[in-house]
């Protein structure tokens, strides 16, 4: 899992290059104000903000029952509920795929190389709205289905692979209980990957989780459960952790440290163009993005050169 950093320069951006898209002129009853803020409000307000608008849209509106009525497959007995008329309204005003799905300005906006979810896939745009090859998809960090409203949130709209993203599909995220990219504290990020044998073995990679805040210890796991993060990475340990086991083990002394600290020790080059030249990763968590496994590999070279 990696973070973003919130920008209100570039929801504005989003907000200002979606708007005129936004069909405002349905029987919703909303302003243009509340057009805006449910596309460029902060993700810890979404959900109020969702929240209040849908009890103004229905009055009557009650979110359990909503969400029963979003998870249903019997299209013939929605249709006979109060929510169904608003509910294609809503859609009909926030089109997501008509106004992101066919197009590729907020993966420039955003340009994330990487999954924030894996970490593991490239995702960095090839091409343009007009010769489409590849793009980012995006996650609702709130689905869809249950939070139609949202469907066009700046910051409930995440850039993930195609396999993270059909893994999170609907499954019901919160930021009381899952990570969310935008909000990481401090003690949210105390967690790196290790590994339990010196020897390779299968299922080899560990979480070590570092906070005492029970709130962040419980988010962590559950994120990682949910999104199967650590099965992922078992599967690429074959290769990424095993590579990285052999350069410590295989030899008499710590290669690692001798690559990274001896052997560039009298050129001008930088920690940061090291890592690069002999691992392939990125070392700054503010750049975690840009190669593929970068937290990974810097958690586990961190780790291997501090065992004896």
């Amino acid at each position: 899992m990696l973070t973003l950093k919130i920008s209100v320069s570039k929801a504005l951006k989003f907000y200002n290059t979606i708007k005129p898209k936004v069909n405002s002129t349905t029987s919703l009853g909303l302003s243009d104000d509340d057009i805006k803020n449910l596309i460029i409000s902060e993700p810890q307000n979404l959900i109020p903000l969702n929240s209040l608008l849908m009890k103004r849209i229905i009055p009557d509106f009650d979110q359990d029952e909503f969400f029963e009525y979003a998870k249903s497959k019997d299209n013939k007995k929605k249709l006979n509920t109060k929510y169904n008329p608003k509910t294609i309204d809503i859609k009909n005003t926030f089109k997501y795929k008509n106004i992101i799905g066919n197009d590729y300005f907020l993966a420039d906006l955003l340009d994330q190389h990487t999954c924030l979810y894996c970490n593991r896939n490239y995702i960095r745009t090839i091409g343009n709205s007009k010769n489409k090859i590849l793009r980012a998809e995006y996650d609702h960090f709130y689905s869809q289905s249950k939070f139609p409203l949202l469907a066009l949130s700046f910051y409930n709209l995440l850039p993930t692979c195609s396999n993270c993203n059909k893994k999170k599909n609907a499954t019901n995220f919160d930021i009381d209980s899952h990570l969310h990219p935008y909000l990481m504290t401090d003690e949210d990020k105390n967690f790196s990957f290790g590994f339990r044998k010196k020897n390779f073995i299968d299922n080899n990679v560990k979480i070590n989780i570092s906070t005492s805040n029970v709130s962040s210890q419980n988010k962590i796991l559950k994120t990682f459960d949910d999104l199967n993060l650590q099965h992922i990475y078992n599967k690429h340990s074959d290769k990424e952790l095993k590579d990285l086991l052999n350069l410590r083990y295989k030899y008499s002394e710590n290669y690692i440290d001798i690559l990274l600290n001896k052997t560039f020790k009298d050129l001008p080059i930088s920690k940061e163009e090291v890592y690069r030249m002999i691992f392939g990763i990125e070392i700054n968590e503010e750049d975690y993005h840009k190669r593929p496994f970068s937290k990974f590999k810097k958690d586990i070279i961190d780790e291997l050169l501090k065992t004896p």
